[in-house]
């Protein structure tokens, strides 16, 4: 078997990303000064609705005399749109967007002799009422859209969105990897915050998959990745942000629309929806409710090896092969109740409430031999392993927004309440069959109740102001209070009579405070833009083991500064640097050292002594034409959190538990491409290279675990005709490494068709998620006395047929507000 090596040394790689770094900050800095002497003026303007609101992101096209289009740009959240590095001439502008009548302005001049800066004043578009009534809900966006800060996957324009859950939507988004534990990276980097509607969830890595694995994909509108956030978002989650924002219905009147799946893998799978809303010029209603049943079947295949030594070399001693067969049968309900209320043109507040309950059921099945290393049985064991999970987890905000007589200044204000609880009951039975130790067989059963509930407080306040023509500013204030308790109680069954388990049992309860103020300051200059930000973060928690009467209190504060530059050169090139601070502090779970049984022979257990890990971001990339990207990215995480794998050999015991490594490091270089191929072809793909290095110590002795990886994936969209349209996608990752494990490579491909019905209102699509059966978790761990080798496979394949109908009034609404309690992001454009 070829073991697993750690080495030392300069990596190619990191050679060619230096060369091509300073390529890059060559063209930012250098090129432009060939055309400098002819770059000569400025254009500004605001585009706004005959009701004064202002319109974002509308088409702003630059013309020549003769009406060819030199320039193109979008207004910003409060409508501005600028133009930099004008050469002298005559120019007008066209102003486009949906449901509203083009403009045209008037001709202007950029001359030395003329004031070169030139503002263009405010363009009122005034609605098109042909066109609001032509258009529909069925007007869609691009499967996958690139902005200036983000990448946006329109979920629900996606054939596969039907019949998965937000986890394996996640797996499917470009450049997001999720193992066979549910935990989620990105671009080869661990530790991603994943919020919802803008908001931070606040749970463990485990509740927050079982959350993730019970919402069912039809209800999500769209997923947004935010490789740099400013200061302006949490400093949480060293990776980066994404953010899944649920359906709302924007359209006037009553509607509403009806969903229902079914099929089949190794298990059965089913499900329906309903979503409801009523909207007119001062009230929008809006509700919903989502059921899902997934019964899903795995395998697993554990291969450990002992060695009486203690250093894994030569012949082991003793060779443990388990099997396990698991099934998870998993049941679902979501619903989401609000409204949204406009006082007047300048105040408007919110009510929302979201629920999430569940329950999941594992019940496995393990053989466990131990052979000796003559081939003899030592033992044979079995073991049953029945757990029924419950959770609740419900949340509730009430939010105000105020806009100022003043253009570009408002104030927005959010107070949220979560109450998550997580209950499981546990029940381990494990049977030793005959052997030459135990002639009649013993019978050990150990049962266990865990309830865990999770509470969160928060408030927060954000203010957005416009000062002159090329200055934004942003600032707020947060604070979040968290608790939790769990409270795990283990018995073992003794001469028929079930007996506490001091030893196993612990009762935990953890407290978290954290109080945060951001600063935010967006300046164009002639020729580029840059945005600097402060965030500082005041952190206070209190970890109380009651069982031991133990106590561990912590408090720190930490600055986080950012920096994003953005510079355009030329109408098709497009160059950004970004550098940002980020944290990752240690949650609940992996902080409750109560320990979690797979079976008697394996274990997790958490660590109080973790310590948050920091991690410093580098990124540089380029944009040509808006449609493909370049980017290079360096990210050094210190005091990384990393789950390693212990093992306890007199026992022929294996754990795992979280420890702070010294370092890890992550530097890459990836390519996005969104092209439409033939006019019935559109496709986006993503590729990544990137090395990840782990340096720390394990039982006194240093290591270095370090592997380049690639990964690959793409989206593609088919249009055929009558209504009908197909889509394939596609991921393939390398080997990797994390902590002192290796990876081996794993691939997936996925297609759908899909055909309109009932005048479009309709929509019939099958879903067949992993054709081939290839997505599974090979893993392989070899470092001092560990020796062993892991094959999950996952109930992955999957055919789904489903339907879908909307009803009711479906013209989009003249006039879109967005309440604070949706995406907070995407009000105002963040740094690169």
């Amino acid at each position: 078997m070829e073991k697993q090596k750690y080495s030392t040394g300069k990596s190619l790689v990191a050679g060619s990303l230096l060369h091509f770094t300073l390529l890059i900050l060559f063209s930012i800095f250098e090129i432009p000064l060939a055309f400098s002497q002819q770059n000569k003026g400025k254009v500004s303007g605001k585009v706004i609705s005959s009701d004064g609101q202002p319109l974002p992101f509308a088409s702003i096209a630059l013309l020549d005399q003769e009406g060819k289009t030199l320039k193109g740009t979008l207004s910003d959240t409060v409508g501005m749109f600028h133009f930099v590095t004008i050469i002298e001439g005559n120019y007008k502008v066209k102003i486009t967007t949906m449901g509203f009548n083009t403009h045209h302005s008037k001709p202007f001049d950029i001359s030395s002799r003329n004031n070169n800066n030139i503002h263009l004043g405010v363009f009122t578009l005034f609605e098109d009422a042909k066109v609001l009534n032509s258009v529909t809900i069925n007007a869609k966006k691009k499967l996958i859209e690139q902005t200036i800060d983000r990448t946006v996957i329109n979920v629900e324009n996606s054939i596969l969105s039907e019949g998965n859950t937000a986890l394996e939507l996640l797996e499917k988004t470009l450049g997001v990897k999720v193992d066979e534990d549910g935990k989620i990276s990105l671009k080869g980097r661990s530790g991603v915050n994943v919020m919802i509607n803008g908001k931070p969830t606040y749970l463990s890595p485990k509740e927050l998959s079982t959350i993730l694995k019970g919402t069912n994909s039809s209800s999500i509108s769209k997923i947004e990745i935010l490789n740099n956030p400013s200061a302006k978002y949490d400093a949480a989650g060293n990776a980066g942000i994404i953010n899944i924002i649920m359906k709302k219905n924007t359209a006037t009147g009553f509607n509403g629309a009806i969903a229902l799946n079914s099929g089949y893998s190794r298990n059965a799978h089913y499900g329906s929806g309903l979503n409801l809303n009523y909207r007119n010029d001062k009230v929008n209603l809006y509700g919903g409710y989502n059921y899902a049943y997934r019964g899903e079947t795995e395998y697993l295949d554990f291969v450990r090896r002992f060695y009486d030594t203690g250093i894994a070399n030569g012949q082991p001693q003793r060779t443990s092969f388990q099997h396990t067969n698991t099934n998870e049968p998993l049941n679902t309900h979501n619903f989401r109740i609000g409204f949204d209320y406009e006082l007047d043109k300048a105040n408007s507040f919110g009510i929302l409430i979201n629920g999430n309950l569940g329950k999941y059921t594992h019940d496995s099945k393990t053989d466990n031999n131990l052979i000796s290393n003559n081939n003899s049985t030592i033992s044979k064991t079995i073991t049953s392993n029945y757990d029924q999970q419950h959770w609740e987890n419900l949340t509730y905000n009430a939010n105000y927004l105020h806009q100022f007589k003043k253009e570009g200044r408002e104030l927005s204000a959010d107070v949220d309440f979560a109450s998550n609880s997580f209950t499981s009951n546990l029940n381990l039975n494990t049977i030793t069959l005959l052997s030459p130790d135990a002639p009649s067989g013993t019978i050990a059963s150990r049962k266990g109740y865990v309830p865990a509930v999770t509470d969160v407080y928060i408030g927060k306040v954000d203010y957005t102001d416009q000062f002159g023509k090329t200055v934004k500013f942003e600032s707020g204030l947060k604070s979040s209070f968290i608790q939790s308790d769990n409270n795990l109680k283990y018995h073992i069954l003794d001469n028929g009579n079930w007996v506490y388990d001091v030893n196993g049992s612990n009762h935990f309860k953890y407290k978290e405070q954290i109080h945060a103020g951001y600063i935010n300051i967006n300046k164009e200059f002639k020729g580029f833009s840059l945005q600097v930000g402060l965030r500082g973060e005041y952190t206070q928690t209190q970890g109380h083991q009651i069982t031991s009467d133990s106590l561990l209190n912590r408090n720190y504060f930490q600055l986080f500064p950012s920096v994003f530059l953005n510079k355009p050169i030329g109408e098709n090139h497009q160059f950004q640097a970004a550098y940002s601070r980020r944290i990752e502090r240690p949650d609940y779970g992996d902080l409750n050292p109560f320990r979690v049984f797979r079976d008697p022979l394996l274990y997790y257990q958490g660590n109080p002594f973790l310590k948050p890990q920091l991690t410093n971001t580098f990124q540089l990339s380029h944009t040509f034409k808006g449609k493909y990207t370049t980017a290079i990215n360096y990210n050094q995480t210190n005091d990384a959190i990393t789950w390693i794998t212990g093992q306890i050999d007199a026992l022929n015991t294996t754990f795992e538990t979280p420890k702070n490594l010294s370092k890890a490091i992550n530097y890459g270089i990836s390519f996005t491409a969104s092209t439409e191929l033939l006019n019935w072809w559109t496709g986006t793909y993503f590729a990544n290279a990137f090395r990840n290095e782990y340096r720390g110590s394990q039982e006194n002795e240093d290591f270095k675990n370090a592997n380049t990886s690639f990964s690959f994936n793409t989206q593609n969209s088919f249009k055929a005709g009558k209504g009908y349209s197909m889509e394939l996608s596609a991921f393939w990752y390398s080997g990797s490494v994390y902590g002192i494990s290796t990876y081996k490579a794993s691939y997936a491909v996925s297609t759908g068709i899909q055909k309109q019905i009932f005048n479009d209102k309709g929509s019939i699509k099958l879903m067949v998620n992993d054709v081939f059966q290839t997505n599974r978790y090979q893993e392989q761990t070899f470092f001092q006395n560990i020796d062993m080798n892991t094959d999950k496979r996952l109930d992955s394949r999957r055919a789904m047929l489903s339907f879908s109908y909307r009803f009711g009034n479906q013209n989009l609404s003249k006039k879109e507000r967005k309440s604070a309690s949706e995406d907070i992001q995407s009000r105002v454009k963040g740094g690169g």
